[in-house]
């Protein structure tokens, strides 16, 4: 009599209903999962955009908005101009005292210098700083330290006013040099000497001599044929 044995564990059948189900689950599966990516690859895709719109946004806006100027130089008042007439002027018609400043109705704020006596002697930068030291110490005030880079946009002015005599370009000279302080400028045409310029024509003018006694801690003066000027700061 022969046995046999079969130690092979019986396989599972799986009815219709069975597969249908578990092929279900996988599908379902595989769709949460690609659901989920998408859902993930979209907010990331938002984030981008919106933190790209707001970048924008600033950008634009600090394009927009008004930069903060540098601070500019102020003028104390409103300078005067004047110009040194050595021949007869018409304003000056009838006029026998010396020295004397007439507004030029066609220029406003310049004056013409009638009866000023001068030679051919013109002052120089040296002898302008000089003498106008001396003129605020005896006005009871400081004298200006001379500094070097008013010195250079003095220079640079007394040449500009030999074509434009105005103070059209004092600031655009200031900012050229960056100098960050209040500033002023005195103007005037000669020939003069030091003394003349100072005590004679810029004294005899209101704008200048507010400059002359202002409260001023440097300076320096240029000259340039026969235009001087004196730049203050502080």
């Amino acid at each position: 009599m022969k046995f046999s044995l079969n130690f092979e564990s019986p396989k599972p059948k799986f009815s219709k209903l069975h597969k249908d189900f578990i092929g279900f689950i996988i599908l379902f599966a595989f769709v949460a999962f690609a659901l989920t990516f998408l859902a993930v690859t979209l907010d990331f895709k938002i984030k981008r955009e919106v933190s790209g719109r707001q970048t924008e946004n600033i950008a634009s806006q600090e394009e927009d908005s008004p930069q903060s100027p540098s601070p500019k130089p102020k003028l104390p008042g409103k300078p005067q101009t004047q110009f040194v007439q050595k021949s007869g002027h018409p304003l000056c018609k009838g006029i026998t005292e010396p020295w004397k400043l007439v507004p030029d109705p066609e220029k406003e704020g310049q004056y013409i210098i009638c009866n000023s006596q001068t030679g051919s002697q013109m002052a120089t930068a040296d002898e302008l700083n000089s003498v106008l030291n001396n003129y605020r110490v005896a006005h009871g005030l400081n004298a200006l330290r001379i500094d070097g880079t008013l010195c250079a946009i003095a220079g640079e002015r007394a040449r500009e006013i030999s074509t434009n005599f105005s103070h059209d370009g004092f600031e655009a000279a200031v900012e050229r040099h960056g100098l960050q302080k209040s500033a002023g400028e005195n103007i005037a045409s000669g020939p003069l000497t030091a003394v003349q310029f100072v005590e004679w024509s810029w004294d005899k003018s209101p704008g200048h001599k507010a400059n002359m006694l202002a409260g001023w801690n440097e300076g320096c003066g240029g000259v340039f044929d026969r235009f001087a000027v004196y730049i203050f700061a502080g």
